[in-house]
């Protein structure tokens, strides 16, 4: 797997033996060990490399509560060697990720769970890896429960073969292990930008199957996919397999070419069901079975029959997973206000003036700006369109902003804007977000696409 084993078994040394301290608690259920900094996330992640008496793992049976929101870069995982089999309750907060390994395989905040839970947690920053990435756990297997979890962090992979990477899980493995049954996924939404030219990517999972089927309902995809090919590449999940059971699968999220898939990149499960994409923003040639919608058809409460009761509804809005709370955050509301366009119109070729949602009287006002002065948005959100060119359009919510761009226009080549709509040298994703350092990709710059290879 990894793992620069000589560099950590001096700290693997130095804690064998020793009594865990965390920030408290005594790890029970009702007293569980609190995590409240990276030295506790630190300890963790040592406590499940190191074996316990009998060579057992120490987390089994274990309960660990995050205390409050880690904003200091955490910067390694949380089991290199080991298995993670305890109960992991984020409790609404979230914790910052600067995990760079982009040689290493099995990259996230967890390497491997097994029959262990991940809950309740969000995190933001940056995951780099090999192969099985995922922004929350790298490789889920038999009987982990990962359930009400929100990604907020780019993942990536400079792997160009079959990669595994997803934006909260990269690969679910699971294997015949007695009577043991495969992982549970459930409730969970990615935001985060995920990126890779090898296959088997998706938005939220990377990959699912082997010998053991898992379970898979109740999660979305409204980040960002860049990937250059097909190859069980899909806008929610790339590749789940045979024996999973897999429903209520959205994508409402953008995606860097034609080619990727909706929502899912490769559909063998033969318990299939409730799988939708947004057609406007997620527009592609690559056929999987998925029912395709504009977006105006899929907010408010015209989904509540296809998706349940699992998710939460509200007019003017997308739905969202019920994550315990994690779906009411200012960042999660503004990802579920949509650009509205005309039928026929996609981001990539907008026509026709269109609308912006104004949010919802239960969250709070959105505010929409134009940044190069390409359209004039109205007070009730109508979009008129004064012109043609690459639009960036940002919405606000609090003191959260989200920036979409838009190509007006009935071309999708490049296309120039006024030089004094755009004199400054910044550089944005395809979603409209501003980038520091631009990798391979499709880019804006100068009011011009630009492909970085």
């Amino acid at each position: 797997m990894k793992k620069n084993l000589l560099f950590f078994s001096a700290i693997l040394f130095s804690v064998s033996g020793m009594a865990q301290t965390f920030s408290g608690g005594t790890g029970s259920a009702t007293d569980p060990y609190l995590i409240s900094n990276v030295n506790d996330l630190k300890e963790l992640s040592s406590m499940v490399d190191t074996p316990g008496e009998g060579n057992t793992q120490q987390t089994y049976g274990k309960f660990f509560r995050l205390t409050q929101d880690i904003t200091e870069p955490f910067k390694q995982m949380i089991g290199f060697e080991g298995y993670f089999k305890g109960d992991f309750d984020g409790d609404g907060h979230s914790i910052n990720l600067d995990i760079d390994m982009p040689t290493d395989d099995y990259v996230g905040l967890f390497g491997t769970v097994k029959t262990g839970a991940v809950h309740d947690l969000a995190v933001t920053g940056s995951v780099v890896g090999r192969r099985y990435v995922g922004a929350i756990v790298a490789n889920p297997t038999n009987e982990a429960q990962l359930y009400n979890l929100a990604n907020y962090a780019n993942v990536s992979s400079p792997y160009s073969s079959i990669a595994y990477v997803g934006g909260i899980i990269g690969g679910i493995i699971s294997q015949s292990d007695g009577t043991m049954g495969g992982a549970t996924v459930s409730n969970c939404a990615n935001y985060g930008t995920v990126s890779c030219d090898g296959g088997a990517v998706g938005g939220v999972i990377g990959y699912s199957g082997q010998a053991i089927g898992n379970v898979i309902n109740d999660i979305a995809n409204y980040g960002f996919i860049e990937n250059k090919g097909s190859q069980r590449v899909g806008g929610t999940i790339g590749n789940p397999m045979w024996n999973d059971k897999v429903h209520r699968i959205a994508n409402f999220g953008t995606m860097s070419c034609e080619n990727i898939s909706g929502c899912i990149g490769n559909s063998n499960p033969t318990d299939l069901g409730e799988i939708f994409y947004d057609k406007q923003y997620a527009h592609n040639s690559f056929a999987v079975t998925a029912q395709e919608k504009n977006t105006a058809e899929l907010t408010g409460e015209q989904m509540q029959s296809s998706l349940g009761n699992e998710w939460v509804y509200a007019d003017g809005l997308l739905p969202r997973p019920a994550m315990g709370g994690l779906e009411n955050s200012n960042l999660a509301v503004l990802y579920a206000t949509p650009i509205m366009l005309a039928d026929g119109d996609w981001l990539e070729q907008v026509t026709k003036d269109f609308k912006v949602s104004m949010g919802n009287s239960s969250y709070g006002t959105v505010t929409w700006t134009a940044k190069n002065d390409i359209v004039e948005i109205l007070s009730d959100g109508t979009v008129k369109i004064k012109g043609n060119g690459t639009e960036v359009l940002t919405a606000t919510l609090g003191s959260a902003s989200r920036s979409i761009s838009l190509n007006i226009g009935e071309t999708t080549g490049i296309n120039e804007v006024m030089s004094d709509r755009m004199t400054d040298d910044s550089w944005f994703n395809i979603c409209g977000e501003k980038v520091s350092t631009p990798s391979h990709g499709i880019f804006i710059h100068k009011g011009k696409k630009v492909i970085v290879r």
